[in-house]
């Protein structure tokens, strides 16, 4: 029974392997060629497996860039996550996140790019790639409406709008970060003055 149990352990973990191998190779493509000219055979070269191997894992094209454009959301949401933080402690909550969701931008700019491009024309897409910026939008704007309501924060515009602010400031430094002209550390400072300027502190 033990044996039998490792032998599906095993091979769970190949599973496992070559479906990340398949996220990785299409990642890739679609970073490199846009997602118009990515194709199956493309993704299935760069992983090297037969086509039949991918759609063991994936239905479409259209289905393994929807699973990373959900791994895109995974990240923005696991750089907001505050469970170790002092929620209180507003300006530690506010270089913390402003720091994690630039690094989640950075890592993820040119995938963005595609997704930003591709929504355009797949409604699917669209809403997907909506609720990911609006999640991370909304949440920063709640907690920005909490600390106001308790006198913590004076902010200067409404919530919403910071946190529309915020996520722009991320989408302007981002491309600089990837660039080479500025660093994270630099474009955090920079961002975390505007942020306490903006909120009264």
């Amino acid at each position: 029974m033990t044996q039998g149990w490792a032998v599906r352990e095993d091979h769970d973990r190949a599973d496992a392997k070559r479906h990340g191998e398949l996220l990785d190779a299409a990642r890739e493509a679609f970073e490199e060629l846009g997602y118009g000219a990515t194709t199956i055979a493309e993704i299935t070269r760069r992983a090297g497996v037969s086509r039949a191997t991918f759609y063991v894992y994936f239905a479409s094209k259209e289905q393994v860039f929807a699973v990373l454009a959900e791994q895109v959301r995974d990240r923005f949401l696991r750089a907001q996550d505050l469970s170790d933080l002092d929620r209180d402690d507003v300006d530690g909550v506010l270089r913390r996140t402003i720091e994690t969701t630039l690094e989640a931008t950075v890592e993820n700019l040119a995938l963005m790019t595609v997704l930003n491009h591709q929504a355009v024309a797949d409604p699917e897409l669209r809403a997907l790639w909506s609720q990911i910026q609006g999640e991370a939008v909304h949440r920063t704007a709640v907690y920005v409406g909490q600390h106001a309501k308790s006198g913590r924060v004076n902010p200067v515009a409404d919530p919403e709008a910071l946190g529309l602010m915020g996520a722009g400031m991320n989408d302007r430094y981002a491309p600089l970060v990837v660039a080479g002209e500025t660093t994270v550390a630099a474009a955090v400072e920079e961002m975390h003055r505007i942020w306490m300027a903006c909120l009264g502190r």
